[in-house]
């Protein structure tokens, strides 16, 4: 089902945009070649520079800094529109020929090895336009460190590894899948922020990533905007934040309306609240979290919930407290 469903989203894509080109990227690469086939691969910097809504990259294994010189502003920045996809040993001829397990490494870790004072603020950025939607598949995202006070919400400050933007009212629905989020840091969202759209993750696995304040691996962003992320199939596992260390869902004067179907929530440690799903909204906001078959096991918090609500209405905290904090179908927790 995975492969027809890329299959599906590839077609559809380029019929939209009319011939599409691809670039086959390597990791030995330095971007002198033309990147028309394995055999003269390119580097990701120019494949991704030269790529427009329709085109894929094919990235081979390996691990590929965001900056070469320690640039720490330098992120990998997916157009709207364009599908790459990772994990390709080199003879494959469709993504779904890739071997299971197989993922590309797209890493801030560009300092000194190991310390993430120097990593890079955000690995992946993707830019939202219109319903202009983008495909990121197989990958790992790790050792980004968006720690910079400069920016509230900005890349300095949040989506150590993947920043989703846009303008409000974007309606792209980006998909994401079969990626592992691990090791990221941030003041907000470590793993992944999004600020606009509908995008999707699938089978997507979020492990061992910190924020300072809010959303230790996810924070859905609709501050003033509106957002409505999928999350299918995924993991959260050894999460850490101040609230929400699995996720954080912001509908403060705008909507943040997250669907999660079959995720599971382990062993994530929140210092105050929400030790898995924290909830925030106002009178003029909106806040609809909804749960299909999810699990929460051995999360913690001081005050010892899986999920917190702040500022969110009355009605939803009841449904949350009677769901065990789903706020549609059942959910099981464990402790």
């Amino acid at each position: 089902m995975k492969q027809l469903l890329l299959l599906f989203i590839a077609t559809f894509l380029v019929a939209a945009s009319g011939q599409a080109t691809r670039i086959y990227v390597s990791p030995a690469a330095n971007g002198s070649l033309a990147g028309s086939s394995w055999a003269n691969a390119t580097s990701v910097e120019d494949a991704l520079a030269r790529v427009v809504a329709g085109d894929e990259v094919w990235m081979l294994q390996g691990t590929y800094p965001t900056s070469r010189t320690g640039n720490r502003e330098a992120s990998f920045v997916v157009p709207a529109g364009v599908q790459v996809y990772g994990g390709f040993l080199g003879s494959e001829a469709s993504p779904t020929e890739r071997p299971a397990g197989v993922k590309s490494i797209l890493s801030g870790d560009i300092g000194v090895v190991g310390e993430h004072a120097d990593n890079a603020y955000t690995v992946v950025l993707m830019l939202s336009a219109g319903n202009l939607s983008s495909i990121l598949d197989g990958f790992v995202i790790t050792h980004g460190c968006a720690r910079n006070f400069r920016e509230g919400f900005g890349t300095g400050s949040a989506g150590g590894g993947l920043f989703i933007q846009g303008a409000p009212g974007a309606t792209a629905a980006h998909q994401i899948s079969n990626c592992h989020f691990t090791a990221n840091r941030a003041h907000n969202g470590a793993a992944v922020f999004v600020s606009a759209g509908r995008p999707s993750f699938i089978a997507c696995s979020f492990v061992y990533n910190t924020s300072d304040y809010n959303g230790g691996a996810v924070y859905n962003y609709g501050v003033g905007s509106e957002v409505s992320p999928i999350f299918n199939q995924c993991q959260f596992v050894d999460n850490g934040s101040n609230s929400g260390a699995g996720m954080t869902n912001n509908g403060t004067n705008g909507s943040a309306s997250p669907l999660l179907l079959d995720c599971n929530f382990t062993n994530n440690v929140s210092t105050i609240n929400g030790a898995a799903i924290y909830n925030i909204s106002n009178d003029t906001g909106r806040c609809n979290l909804v749960m299909e078959g999810c699990t929460f096991e051995g999360n913690d918090s001081i005050l010892g919930e899986d999920v917190s609500d702040s500022g969110v209405s009355p009605d939803y905290a009841e449904r949350a407290r009677q769901n065990g904090g789903g706020t549609l179908r059942p959910v099981s927790v464990k402790r």
